[in-house]
């Protein structure tokens, strides 16, 4: 009688299991929510909405973007980090993710222990704009200007520790110069008010000002990363002015700690099935943005490295933790 005991008992948790693995296998069975920790029109929005509108047809449900700007991208990440570990709510981290750990000196989250990485997105360079009507036409006259006009020259960014910000905190150490920062909730608002002569200079996502670049509604001075962009060739790296001088941003998927495997699994898989499409690559490319789609392991070595490399950047920009 133990022995039928026993082996009903060992039946009943293969069974068991085998019934788990196949509820992972049919994810999603319903609405995935993919949460943007910027507002709408950013550039990590419209690389979100991409996603969103592949793994819909992909995973052949509605897969709907929900913008919950703040904090630098820090509320955000609070409510995905709290939600159910089931795979149907979906952090956009970005590289403000990793900068936060230095620039906060608490968060109510850790991006590192309470999320599992999925996958990177897109990779994104940055491009130095400035508005029209400012007497500058290169990057060492932007320096000359703002020596001339200490603290006058406003520089805006899509919220303080993103990737915008620290281009210009690190700018403006370097060229041992004062320019004073201006926040916003997102990139998207802060290009808008550069057109309006707000402010006056933006270390910009080459997604969202690649637009108004070439419709000539700003001036484009220098790009921020180590080599040039083909989508605007003739405008120069930032490098060539002040040596070294290197900052860009991307967007990755993240889920909560706990989230099943095979949910992740699945995640990956398709998010690697959308971003490698010709069509999203095009779109992607022609946007100012690199298309990657990388396995979780994959991504999880390269944030190892992100970490490393934001810390040293934060530290080196003179940043001081809120």
């Amino acid at each position: 009688m133990s022995h039928l005991r026993t082996t009903f008992f060992t039946l009943l948790v293969a069974a068991s299991a085998a019934c788990s693995t196949l509820a992972h296998a049919a994810y999603p069975e319903r609405s995935v929510n993919v949460v943007v920790p910027f507002s709408a029109g950013g550039s990590t929005d419209i690389v979100a909405r991409i996603l969103a509108n592949g793994l819909s047809k992909e995973f052949k449900q509605p897969v709907v973007v929900e913008n919950k700007p703040g904090a630098s991208g820090n509320i955000a990440g609070d409510y995905v980090a709290r939600s159910k570990p089931d795979g149907y709510t979906l952090f956009v981290g970005t590289s403000t993710s990793i900068a936060n750990i230095s620039l906060f000196k608490s968060l109510p989250f850790d991006i590192l222990k309470d999320f599992i990485p999925v996958s990177q997105i897109v990779h994104t360079p940055l491009v130095l704009i400035v508005n029209n009507d400012l007497p500058v036409n290169d990057v060492a006259g932007l320096i000359e200007l703002a020596k001339k006009k200490p603290g006058e020259l406003n520089y805006g960014s899509g919220g303080s520790g993103t990737s915008q910000h620290l281009g210009g905190v690190m700018f403006t150490t370097m060229a041992n110069v004062e320019m004073t920062h201006i926040p916003y909730k997102g990139a998207a608002p802060a290009v808008t008010d550069l057109i309006g002569g707000s402010i006056q200079v933006m270390f910009a996502p080459l997604i969202d000002a690649l637009g108004y670049i070439r419709s000539g509604k700003v001036k484009a001075l220098g790009l921020t990363t180590d080599k040039p962009a083909p989508q605007i060739p003739d405008v120069p790296l930032i490098s060539k002015t002040l040596p070294g001088f290197n900052v860009a941003t991307w967007n990755a998927i993240f889920v909560p700690a706990g989230t099943p495997a095979p949910v992740v699994d699945t995640l990956s898989r398709g998010i690697s099935t959308v971003m490698s499409s010709p069509e999203v690559r095009k779109t992607i490319e022609d946007q100012g943005s690199e298309a990657v789609g990388s396995s979780p392991a994959d991504f999880k070595k390269f944030l190892d490295k992100e970490v490393i490399l934001w810390k040293g950047l934060v530290e080196s920009s003179g940043a001081t933790p809120n």
